[in-house]
């Protein structure tokens, strides 16, 4: 009988190492994501990369406009306002 109660002592151990394994990933990943929630925008490239980011967004338009040219207008004035914000 006493074997029995040790292989439960064991096993409950065990579950419980891995709930707080868990909680502790849960609380880093709830930390990161509200850390990330109060940045209001999130640079991509350095100023060393900026031609690169440059064709990689025109790639990225290019796509959109042809997947669907109808909203070729509204990226553009999308791109524009970012633009017009981002020099204030």
């Amino acid at each position: 009988m006493l074997n029995n109660k040790r292989a439960q002592v064991g096993e409950s151990i065990t579950w419980v190492v891995a709930t707080i394994i868990l909680v502790i990933v849960l609380i880093i990943f709830v930390y990161v994501a509200s850390a990330l929630a109060k940045v209001k925008e999130i640079k991509l490239t350095d100023s060393e990369n900026l031609e690169n980011s440059a064709n990689w967004i025109d790639a990225k338009n290019q796509i959109a406009y042809s997947i669907n040219s109808n909203n070729k207008m509204w990226i553009e004035e999308w791109i524009t306002l970012q633009e017009v914000e981002g020099d204030e």
